[in-house]
Formats: structure tokens, sequence, C-alpha cells
């Protein structure tokens, strides 16, 4: 294995990843933070109204993770006119999706709410967070999709810097906004969604700006980016279709796990907000490892270097699971005075610690998991198998046990959040055998014009 080489692509990609997805939580935390001053009520209907969110981007993710599939290996191809033909396809998807969730948001926020929750209280504040927030989704979806695929032509900064000025942003008018600072009336949860808003809308005038007058492989016209025909586009499909459908059943799946918590009790969902974002934060790294991992194994796909394709996945899927430990023991340790920073009940303090503990236990598989399915087999072309495993350990196994758990008998909501983490096991025995058996392993951008 080519070492130095190795260490010097991973930090590349990796650490600008994972400092992009730590600012990137760190608003979320903020806004959880002044949020909760507000009272429970108007924090579970920002973590209700964020799952809103959370399912656009679950699925701008699967349009991108699989173009990326291709990015990554016509990188590796050095073939840049097959690049912005996939962006252009990347970019169609990602902006009618965005526009379907904004619709959404604008004609019926507080049914989307009422999903959830029956919480009148949290439905008005979910619903008034919405119709603001929602302005800002089509930005959002191209952000996303010019950010990714900077990452698989090994531009991953581009993406750090926009984040950099979203959380400025945003923290600045949070405090503003939803405090009533210089001047401004104290808006709450409104302020919240304004600030998200402005942020993500400049966010966006950013990267645009930094694609188009800097000299990235992804700076192309429309007609390149539209210059793809029905071959091309079948090809796509048959490998982008399967992720797109992972990426949905898993955010229904995710977003059913929210309905539980919501209707075991506020006070449960307003735990699982907290430590999620708590996750999010301590997680950062494992992303970066794991979007490092599918544009390094990729790329040396589209180079035909198999051989080294299969040594860089043996070596990150290990060192994924030593960073989950190394993370877990972190969090160990820290849950307590990271908890205190929040104004919280002693109820919810307890709730939310014992939940920590839980998220410790499956820190490890959580990482290994995440650069097994996102960078080593979609990478590799292997996106079925992906499917079938991701939705198989969803539905069969942590969803009706977290169903049973928590809404048929009463489990504390600590109990419940392990039993719905149980699918990490399946996924982690299940993808270990995969990646020894070197099935996931295919050339995809052979043949292609």
């Amino acid at each position: 294995m080519e070492k130095d080489n190795f260490y010097k692509n991973l930090m590349n990609i990796a650490v600008p990843v994972a400092l992009q997805n730590l600012i990137l939580s760190s608003i979320n935390l903020a806004d959880v933070f002044m949020i909760g001053r507000l009272g429970e009520a108007p924090l579970a209907a920002l973590g209700l109204s964020n799952q809103i969110m959370f399912l656009m981007i679950l699925l701008l993710f699967g349009i991108n993770s699989g173009a990326g599939v291709f990015v990554a290996q016509f990188w590796g191809e050095k073939n840049i006119r097959a690049i912005h033909k996939v962006l252009g396809v990347a970019l169609i998807s990602a902006l009618l999706t965005s526009t379907v969730f904004f619709i959404l948001t604008q004609t019926m926020p507080e049914l989307l709410i009422r999903v959830y929750s029956p919480d009148r209280e949290v439905i008005g504040y979910g619903g008034e967070y919405l119709k603001i927030v929602g302005w800002s989704y089509i930005a959002t979806s191209l952000t996303f999709v010019y950010s990714i695929q900077s990452r698989n032509v090994e531009r991953a900064k581009i993406g750090l810097y926009s984040s950099i000025i979203a959380l400025l942003v945003n923290v600045s008018l949070n405090y503003i906004l939803i405090l009533g600072k210089l001047g401004f009336p104290a808006m709450g949860v409104r302020g919240a969604a304004t600030a998200t808003l402005i942020a993500r809308t400049m966010e966006c005038i950013f990267v645009l700006g930094y694609i188009n007058y800097n000299e990235s492989p992804l700076k192309s016209t429309i007609g390149e980016m539209l210059s793809f025909d029905r071959e091309f586009l079948r090809k796509y499909r048959k490998t982008t279709i399967p992720v797109i459908l992972n990426e949905m059943l898993w955010a229904v799946g995710i977003t059913t796990y929210s309905m539980v918590y919501a209707r075991m009790s506020t006070t449960a969902i307003a735990v699982v907000n907290i430590v999620g974002s708590i996750e999010r934060i301590t997680f950062t790294g494992f992303i970066g490892v794991a979007n490092a991992t599918a544009v390094m194994v990729g790329k040396k796909i589209g180079e035909k270097r198999e051989d080294i394709a299969i040594e860089y996945a043996n070596k990150l899927g290990s060192i994924s699971f030593l960073l989950g430990l190394g993370g877990s023991l972190i969090l160990f340790l820290a849950a307590r005075p990271i908890l205190q920073i929040y104004d919280l009940s002693n109820d919810v303090f307890k709730l939310s610690l014992s939940t920590m503990y839980v998220l410790c236990l499956f820190l490890p598989f959580k990482s290994f998991n995440a650069t097994n399915v996102v960078g080593i087999l979609r990478a590799g072309g292997d996106t079925k198998y992906c499917l079938i495993m991701d939705v198989a350990a969803l539905w069969a196994i942590g969803v009706p046990l977290a169903y049973f758990g928590g809404l048929k008998f009463g489990f504390p909501v600590y109990l419940v959040f392990a039993l719905a983490l149980s699918e990490e096991l399946l996924k982690f025995f299940v993808g270990v055998r995969r990646v020894i058996s070197k099935k996931w392993i295919r050339n995809l951008v052979e043949d292609f014009v």
C-alpha cells in the first residue's frame, strides 16, 4: 500500500468533511441550546420540525451518494465530461426533491408535525418553524449537491468554508432573533427558523460563486450538464436507484423512531433530541472517514487498481471501528459535564444521561457501519446489497423492537433507544462478511461515454 499517499489522502478529505459536519452539528446544538431555554414544547417542536428537514436531507444524500459512486470512479478515470453529466442528473433530482418538500411546508406545516405528535402546543410551534424554514430547502439542495460532489473530486474544503459562513450567520442571528437582542423583538422558534433561512441562503450563494470563479472540475455549462442520453441514464439508474430507495426507506424508519418517542411523551422526544444533537457532534469524525473511504476506494476502482481498493477498504474499516471505540470512551467520560451545560429538569437530565450511556455501547458499530455502507460497499457499486442489508436490519429488528418497547410495554426512553440501535449489530456482522468476500467490488464506469 502507498502508505504516505494513503494517510495524506485520508486526512485531506476526512478532516475538512469532519470539520464541516462538526460545524453543522454545532449549528443544531446552538438551536437546541437556545430554544431549550424556552421550554420542552418549543424544544420538541424544533426537533420534530427538523425531522422534515432530515427526511429531505436523507433523500438528497441518497441522490448524491448514488451520483458520488460514479463521480469518484470517473475522477479516477479522469473523465470530466462524464462527471458533468452526472452532476446534471444529480442537480435535477435534488431540485425536484427540495421543491416537493418546500410545497409541503407551505401548504400543510401543522399536519406534518401532527404526524409525529398529538401535543397542540408542539404542533403550533412546529408549524410556525416549518412555514419559514421551508423557504431554505431549494438553496440547501444546491449546496448539498456541489459540496458532496466536490469531495468526490478531492475538493473537500469547499463544504468546510461554506459551513463556517453558515455557522457564523446562524449563531449570530439565533442570538439576536430568538432571544431578542440589539433592539429586535424576541421571536423564539420563528427567530430560529429565520436565522436558518438566511444562513442557508448565504451558504448557497458562496458555494455557487466558489465553484464558478475557481478552477473546480465541477465548473460546467448547463449544456454540458444536460448532455446525457437515455443509455447514460439507464446505466446510471441501475446503480443509483437502490441507493435512493435505501435512503428513503431508512428515512421512513428513522421518522418512525421519532414518532415512537413523541408518542411516548414530550419528555422522551426532548431527551432524544438532546442526545441526538450531541451524537451528531461525536459522529463528525466517523462521517469524515466514511466520506474519505468512498472517494479513495472509488477512485482506485476507476483507475482499475482493485487490489489497492481492497487494501484501502480493509484498513479504513478497521480505522473506523477503532475511532468508534475512542469516541465511545470520550463520550462516556464527558456525558455528565456536557449535559450540565443545558438548563434541564432533574428527570430530563437523568434520562438523557442514561440514553447517552446506551449510545456509548453502540458507537463503534455505528462508526464501522457508516464507513462500510457509505464508503466501501457503495463505492464498489454494491448498492443492491446495501439496500437489502440496511432496510432489513431497520425494519425487521430496530423498528419493531422500538415500537413494542416504547408503545406497548412502556419501557423508559433509554431502553427504547437501545432497542432501536440493536439493528447496528446485525449490519456490523453481515457487513464484515460482505467485505471479506470481496464480492462488493465492481468497475461501473467502463464503457461509459
